[in-house]
């Protein structure tokens, strides 16, 4: 039987930008830390991540963005991962 191994990623939606806030509940630094949600499934993948559903938390609203003064929308959404949690194999040496 496989034991499975989950994380998740917060992501934030306004307008038409999509940034991770969080990876396994470690926050991440907007201003400094801008990546995608692609970008960070891209480089868990490389290790084995594979995504398995994505969730909003609540239902999407309007905001007024402060650096254009716009109204756009915003969302937020829990990314869920797993991987396989594969046995360590030791080999006597012969």
């Amino acid at each position: 039987m496989i034991a499975w191994q989950y994380a998740y990623l917060f992501v934030v939606v306004r307008g038409g930008d999509h940034l991770v806030a969080s990876i396994d509940g470690v926050v991440l630094d907007l201003s400094r830390d801008q990546r995608t949600p692609w970008d960070v499934l891209n480089q868990l993948g490389a290790d084995g991540w594979e995504l398995v559903t994505a969730v909003p938390t609540a239902p999407m609203t309007i905001v007024r963005d402060p650096s254009t003064n716009h109204e756009v929308p915003e969302s937020f959404w829990v990314f869920y991962l797993k991987r396989p949690r594969l046995p360590v194999v030791t080999y006597a040496s012969t």
